[in-house]
This record gives C-alpha cells, sequence and structure tokens, in this order.
C-alpha cells in the first residue's frame, strides 16, 4: 500500500522518513515530485567499457544555463532532495509524465530504493527523443511512491 500526502507528511513530522529539502508544494495525493540538483555525472571511458570493471565518471556543475542533453546521450543527475527512508520505508521513482513527453527517461529501468537509503537519487537519465533537452537545477523531474515496510 503506497502512502497518502497525509502519511507523508506524518511520517515526515514524526522523523520516521526524511525528505530534504522538504517543499509542501512538491507533495501530490500519494506521491512527492523530486527536482534536478547541480551535479551531473558523464562517462570518461572513451570506447567500449567493460562490464567487469566500475566505469569512470566525469562530475560538473549545472550552470545557471542549464545541461544540455543531446538525443541518444545519457548522465546521471543527481536530485535536489536527499530521502532517508530510515529502515521503515521504501521508494519507487518514475519519470514525470511532462518530461518523458520531452523523449527523456529518468530511470533507465525501474527505480526502487531500498528501506535504508539515506542519499540523494541518482537518476540516470537518457534522452530518447530527437531533440536535445535542456535542463536546469530544480527542474520537476521525477516523482516518487512511498510504501512501508512491514
Amino acid at each position: 500500500m503506497f502512502l497518502t500526502s497525509d502519511k507523508i507528511k506524518e511520517a515526515i513530522s514524526n522523523s520516521e522518513l526524511g525528505i530534504a529539502p522538504f517543499d509542501s508544494n512538491l507533495l501530490k495525493d500519494a506521491s512527492y515530485t523530486f527536482t534536478l540538483g547541480k551535479i551531473v555525472r558523464t562517462l570518461k571511458n572513451e570506447g567500449a567499457l567493460d562490464s567487469r570493471e566500475d566505469p569512470l565518471f566525469h562530475e560538473a556543475q549545472i550552470s545557471g544555463d542549464g545541461y544540455e542533453l543531446k538525443p541518444g546521450s545519457f548522465g546521471i543527475f543527481l536530485t535536489e532532495q536527499k530521502v532517508t527512508l530510515n529502515g521503515k520505508f521504501v521508494c519507487l521513482v518514475s519519470t514525470r509524465a511532462t518530461i518523458a513527453s520531452m523523449g527523456l527517461d529518468v530511470t533507465q529501468s525501474s527505480f526502487f530504493a531500498e528501506p535504508d537509503t539515506d542519499n540523494q537519487f541518482a537518476l540516470e537519465i537518457t534522452n530518447r527523443g530527437p531533440l536535445s533537452v535542456k535542463l536546469y537545477p530544480g527542474t520537476k523531474i521525477a516523482k516518487g511512491a512511498f510504501s512501508r515496510v512491514s
């Protein structure tokens, strides 16, 4: 069973669940809207990747001019919010419909945050559309639905 907005607020006020910074305007009936932070990571490797080794990444700050994600391009973007599930909740994250309609896939697959999560979400964003998309810090990018672990 997914938490309603009232239950999410109650869990936050009881310090059972953490979303920081928390903005009640980003709370929906049964989810929370996450925004882009200022960090993007792109693959450093050139040529083919070796699946037996961890890939290397460049890390950069997204400027006020935004970050252009070209068709077929991929980057790992951190959310602005840090999420703390305190061993009591899980969170399913999905792409917001308005973002998906631009051709962006925010999670590349289903995104499941385990109960021990205590960090910003790393969104693996791919531009599957025909046009470049400019991404800016603060963009409403994904939504998360919370469920209590029982």
